[in-house]
């Protein structure tokens, strides 16, 4: 693996597509909420959204403030974007008719969606979490990248995707770390309002979330049900665990 660092890096054109772009769909009164992680876009989540509209559930796929750009924007993004962005995409689903809501999201997504459901605990339309490797706490290399973020704000990792893949950032800007911490934090606090069912999805090979994580959720989450994909990578689902995933949230949203 080859590094890029400085200018070159935050202003690097990824070639972004269509894929990328938020969407909605208009189905019958279930809606469904899927929030893409940090660095991804919704491509990379196209697969649960296909089982919830495969149902005839409506179904928000917002991508978050910075994303599908350059690294340069993503720097200039922050937390409060991203609740911003969806607290907007829930309220879609509200205004097309939705009666009941059920929140996924992956990663930075699964801690926005924690955040949104603490904040809509009173709502008698959320009816349900789906949450895919929260990073409560982070793996210490990332933790290390936050430090030396005023060293090293933009990194390359690779090229980029080839046409027809799943569209994400392959690099960081690694001052953002420090707003997932933040997010970190709110999701925590917030956890324990939180009254309708979780489903909590934890991958097996995780590289990027500390699996205390899970403990310090479910402490707050006694009604969480925490299921282990084994083998799986962080990005459960753009990875060869997809199908496997998808299972658990048709599952997840048979029983509700």
């Amino acid at each position: 693996m080859s590094f890029v660092f400085g200018k070159r890096a935050r202003d690097k054109e990824w070639g972004f597509t269509d894929a990328s772009l938020p969407r909605f769909y208009n189905g019958n009164n279930l809606g469904v909420l899927v929030c893409h992680g940090f660095g991804c876009t919704p491509s990379t989540m196209r697969c649960l959204c296909d089982t919830a509209v495969g149902h005839g559930y409506s179904a928000a796929l917002p991508l978050l403030t910075g994303h599908a750009r350059t690294l340069g924007e993503l720097d200039r993004a922050s937390y409060n974007d991203w609740r911003r962005d969806v607290a907007e995409a829930y309220d879609k689903l509200v205004g097309a008719g939705c009666e009941r809501i059920i929140l996924c999201g992956l990663s930075l997504g699964a801690l926005l969606m924690t955040d949104l459901a603490a904040g809509h605990e009173d709502d008698p339309r959320l009816a349900g979490v789906f949450l895919i490797c929260p990073p409560i706490k982070m793996k210490g290399y990332l933790n290390f990248s936050a430090a030396v973020a005023p060293i090293f704000p933009f990194v390359q990792t690779q090229d980029g995707f080839e046409p027809g893949e799943f569209e994400l950032y392959y690099g960081i800007a690694t001052k953002k770390l420090n707003d997932i911490k933040a997010m970190s934090r709110l999701a925590l606090e917030g956890a324990s309002r939180i009254k309708c069912p979780v489903s909590l999805i934890k991958a097996g090979n995780d590289s990027r979330v500390d699996k205390k994580s899970y403990d310090m959720l479910m402490k707050r989450l006694p009604q969480a049900k925490l299921v282990t994909i084994e083998d799986a990578p962080h990005g459960i689902p753009y990875s060869d665990k997809s199908r496997e995933l998808c299972d658990v949230f048709d599952g997840f949203l048979a029983g509700l």
